[in-house]
């Protein structure tokens, strides 16, 4: 008989072996062999028992995609054998990056040499003609959706929507900066500070008092915090754009930075004493983690993670104990996280089966207040860090949605 499930999951074949880091939790990275199994194990078999199957595609590198992509048509099309099961679907467990495969910059990443790292552009060239033959995207999203979040373009593109606290964003083109870094910076604090002002007119707040200072510069298509520079005043910010797109030092050598990226992203810093990660499964907050990246290091970057997950204790380790503030920040947090899940919808016409909003909180003006900005939007495949409940609850939102299942949560 014809499966219930038949998964074609397109995963890293290079010689590097994918190590995933231990913040990710027991279930691995959502790249790692380990996340696949669990998945496997905890939501498929028990639902299924042998009843699916497991297709695997090994990617080594961009060509690999790209012949996929031309001949997709062709090889997942109707009479592909993984198609006579009742649902067939596709999942990609790699990363999309904007760098040269196989470049320093990549292979310092993390602890496997950039393991997983692929050509953005050829990874949704082939994702997409996968989905054009008819075998659609289940993990992580539709391949719209997840190159817009693994771009990082909705910060600048969300900027002036008021009710979404995404902090002053712009995009600052490539072009320009090849121009000068100093004429780049210049023309970037100006469109930042008429983005904070065009907020406070939205918002029906008073104009901005002083010019903005603090910020962060940032690539798309980057993971585990890399690529993220603080800057201070308008010479930080030339050396930021400088350091993102010409040349860098990474283990005390200085190499380029060979990436396509049309843009690099440049934001105002928010003030704030942590942020909070609402991991939403079929549309409901099912866990809440408080973490806090301690200190700027020497090259700029931010280090020395940290993770809570009590609420009271988060409040006493990092919010002066004002437990009230701590807890009206979570409040406008959740409050966000449904303005965006209306937004996620407008995307994909639909609910993801998991999805992770992180947000800044600080102290407010008076005990009592706080003050949320939105950080990032993380696709499905976040780290869980060590949420034990969750990877199961994941896990089993996914299969209902590779079967179409009626979901526990809104419609």
């Amino acid at each position: 008989p014809a499966p219930e499930l038949a998964l074609i999951t397109f995963r890293w074949g290079g010689v590097n072996e994918v190590i995933a880091p231990n913040q990710w939790g027991e279930t691995g990275s959502s790249v790692s062999d380990i996340f696949i199994d669990s998945f496997v194990d905890m939501g498929v078999m028990p639902a299924l028992g042998n009843k699916y199957e497991v297709w695997t595609v090994y990617v080594e590198d961009h060509s690999d995609m790209l012949r996929i992509a031309d001949a997709a048509h062709l090889i997942f099309g109707p009479s592909h054998p993984a198609r006579r099961a009742r649902h067939a679907c596709a999942m990609y467990h790699l990363y999309p990056t904007a760098f040269e495969e196989g470049c320093i910059p990549n292979k310092e990443t993390g602890q496997d040499s950039g393991a997983a790292l692929v050509a953005q552009k050829a990874l949704f060239k082939m994702i997409q003609a996968v989905e054009r033959a008819g075998v659609p995207t289940q993990f992580p999203h539709p391949s719209g959706f997840y190159e817009l979040l693994a771009s990082k373009r909705w910060t600048y593109m969300m900027a002036t929507t008021p009710h979404l606290r995404v902090p002053p964003t712009v995009a600052v083109p490539r072009m320009m900066i090849e121009q000068g870094c100093a004429r780049a910076a210049e023309h970037a604090l100006k469109a930042l500070e008429a983005v904070k002002a065009h907020q406070a007119r939205l918002r029906n707040e008073p104009a901005p008092a002083e010019p903005i200072a603090k910020g962060v510069a940032k690539l798309g298509f980057s993971w585990e915090a890399l690529d993220v520079k603080f800057w201070q005043k308008q010479q930080g910010l030339e050396d930021s754009l400088f350091q993102l797109t010409q040349t860098i030092e990474i283990s005390q050598e200085i190499t380029g930075q060979p990436h396509d990226l049309e843009a690099i992203i440049v934001q105002e810093y928010c003030v704030h004493d942590l942020e909070v990660r609402l991991y939403v499964v079929e549309g409901q907050v099912e866990s809440t983690i408080y973490t806090k990246f301690c200190k700027i290091k020497d090259n700029l970057e931010f280090g020395d993670f940290h993770e809570l997950f009590e609420q009271q204790e988060a409040a006493e380790r990092w919010m002066g104990g004002d437990l009230a503030a701590m807890q009206s920040g979570e409040r406008q947090c959740r409050e966000l996280t449904e303005h965006w899940l209306a937004w996620v919808r407008t995307q994909i016409c639909d609910l993801p089966p998991a999805i992770r909003f992180d947000y800044f909180v600080g102290r407010g003006a008076r005990p009592g207040e706080a003050v949320a900005w939105t950080l990032e939007i993380c696709e499905l495949g976040f780290s869980m860090l060590g949420a034990k409940d969750l990877p199961r609850k994941v896990f089993q939102a996914m299969l209902r949605s590779c079967l179409g299942a009626p979901r526990r949560g809104p419609a």
